[in-house]
């Protein structure tokens, strides 16, 4: 079976030029780096990983609207959900090809069902879409799971860069069957640069215990980016960033410097930002810009709020650092020690066999370091990206038993 091969080969040439129309290119290097548009994305490393982290996140933070959605550039970016059909054999359509989108498709964190399926709360108060998440380790006077007397409500998006929605459409494989069949070819996954994505967890602010904003409060805003989704109001708590411009990917971690929302911020695992922070490491206290990321921010026009946002740290290899994770996307939306979290070594894990069976079956614990070798010549990785495990028929959402289906799936596995 050679015929993932040939479409992906077919479709890749392209890519390139279709990325533009999310965030103009700019080629950097040690010398031109101060000369960059910050609202353009470098496609090479410009400077230390840090600042390159930086300089992604900021051109996606550029604003796009003052006062309306979509706020900033990632908001334009198409949500991962939309890029896999509940019914694989109708084809794919996409938001301005025919696809209803939402202002925002929020939703529970994959990671969190696959880790603990039962903790998926029906009908949460103002959960926009669909059923997102009561946080497994909210700060008090909040109350985790299984009293839930007074949980804290978080969801997830998750969004994609035109060069990584590109590669999904263009190879087919937001279908199965057709990573089955790349997985039966031996087929190396491989994103093209400069693919990225941005996973944003919002705290819907009415559940948060002992606080005095909300989106109508100026006074507060300024502390974090607030949106009003569905007639409830809710905070941009944490947002993780990855980058294809090495083979490994580039990862990074944000969270606002905010004491209500963000409680945790770095105790566990400190900050570590050579390049954006003052001082360059800390364990959640608040630290300033450094005079080059105002500068940037400052270029880019970023509304006040993103100026306090932080870098946790950044992740490029399996023990660089060893560990990373945010007190909110990992600590209390999945419940996971921090102790035990590395963005990379999960990522790695994202897998599928050549029946279509999810390599997600496979995280059976909070992997650290080096990933383990695949169970046979019969898997193939994914190119460390987890959105691909949403593909029908098999999702994160049952026990994703070969040939099972995920809700509202179509099975098209022979």
């Amino acid at each position: 079976m050679r015929r993932i091969a040939a479409v992906i080969a077919a479709t890749l040439l392209p890519l390139a030029a279709v990325f533009a129309t999310d965030i103009t290119l700019a080629i950097a290097d040690d010398n031109d780096g101060a000369q960059l548009n910050p609202c353009a994305v470098p496609n090479e490393i410009v400077g230390s990983f840090e600042e390159t982290a930086w300089r992604i996140w900021v051109a996606a933070t550029c604003p796009v609207n003052n006062n309306q959605y979509p706020y900033v550039v990632w908001e334009n970016w198409i949500e991962q959900g939309q890029l896999y059909p509940t019914d694989p054999s109708q084809g794919l359509k996409v938001p301005n090809s025919g696809a209803t989108t939402a202002v925002h498709v929020l939703h529970s964190s994959p990671l969190t069902l696959s880790r603990h399926p039962e903790s998926l709360q029906q009908g949460l108060l103002g959960a926009p879409n669909t059923n997102c998440n009561a946080a497994n380790a909210p700060p008090p006077p909040n109350t985790a799971p299984p009293d839930n007397s007074n949980p804290l409500t978080i969801c997830e998006e998750v969004r994609e860069g035109g060069t990584t929605e590109d590669y999904i459409a263009g190879t087919g494989l937001w279908n199965r069957a057709n990573q089955a069949a790349a997985a039966t070819d031996s087929f190396d996954i491989q994103f093209p640069r400069p693919a990225v994505e941005i996973k944003a967890d919002w705290i819907q602010v009415s559940t948060i215990g002992n606080h005095n904003f909300n989106c109508s409060n100026i006074g507060q805003t300024g502390l974090i980016h607030v949106e009003t989704v569905d007639g409830s109001c809710f905070a941009l708590a944490g947002m993780h960033l990855i980058s294809k411009l090495i083979d490994k990917w580039i990862w990074a971690t944000f969270e606002p410097q905010n004491t209500t929302t963000n409680p945790f911020r770095c105790e566990v695992l400190g900050c570590d930002d050579r390049f954006g922070s003052k001082p360059a490491r800390s364990n959640g206290s608040t630290t300033s810009l450094t005079s080059e990321l105002k500068k940037l921010m400052d270029a880019a026009n970023l509304a006040p709020e993103w100026y306090n946002y932080r870098l946790d740290g950044v992740q490029t290899d399996f023990f660089r650092p060893k560990l990373l994770g945010s007190s909110i996307i990992e600590g209390e939306n999945v419940g996971m020690p921090l102790t035990q979290a590395s963005c990379i070594s999960c990522h790695a894990v994202s897998s599928v066999r050549s029946d279509g069976f999810e390599g997600i079956n496979l995280l059976t614990t909070n992997p650290v370091g080096f990933p383990q070798p695949l169970p046979s010549k019969a898997w193939i990785r994914r190119d460390f990206v987890w959105s691909l495990g949403l593909a029908c028929p098999n999702g994160p959402h049952n026990s994703m038993q070969a040939g099972s289906l995920q809700p509202d799936c179509v099975s098209t596995l022979p």
